[in-house]
Parts: C-alpha cells; sequence; structure tokens
C-alpha cells in the first residue's frame, strides 16, 4: 500500500508537512512518496491528506496506478467540458 506523486507535481510543499507517516520528502527537483512509510492514512484520516490537498489534478496515484484527485476533482468540471471549453478557446 503506498502512494505515488507523478511528475505533474509543482513543487508546492502543501503535501508534506500533512502526511502523518512523514512519508513524503523531496529528492532533488520533485517531490516521492516512501512506499515503505506510507499508509495512505489508513487509521489516521479518511483520505489521504496529500492528495486533498493538492492543487494539481492528477498528480497523485494510488497504488493501483488510479489519479486519487482525477480531473475534474478540483474544478468540479468534467474532463470532456473542459476539453470542450478548452478546445472552442484555442480555435479563437
Amino acid at each position: 500500500m503506498a502512494l505515488k506523486i507523478i511528475d505533474t507535481c509543482v513543487n508546492c510543499y502543501a503535501c508534506e508537512p500533512l502526511c502523518p507517516s512523514k512519508a513524503i520528502y523531496k529528492a532533488e527537483a520533485y517531490f516521492l512518496i516512501n512506499p515503505k512509510k506510507c499508509t495512505e492514512c489508513v487509521g489516521d484520516f479518511d483520505v489521504p491528506q496529500c492528495a486533498s490537498i493538492c492543487p494539481i489534478e492528477g498528480a497523485i496515484l494510488d497504488s493501483a496506478g488510479i489519479a486519487i484527485n482525477p480531473p475534474g476533482s478540483l474544478t468540479g468540471i468534467p474532463p470532456e467540458k473542459m476539453a470542450e471549453a478548452m478546445a472552442e478557446l484555442q480555435a479563437h
């Protein structure tokens, strides 16, 4: 059981101090999660704290490789609607 921060992370440092197991650390130019320490906040919180604070949709994956905070989770805009709006903006 471990979460993973992917390269879309913008290094905002929001997640690191919230991790109850101290599994998140800065490595060179990006953050990583130590899989031996990560508990996915089970027993501490109902949801992983790193994903609850992360401002980048899709930057944190669960152990199955699925985004915990998927596209649309922060904005409330379904991904297909966002794609339509972006295409319309780019067309003008």
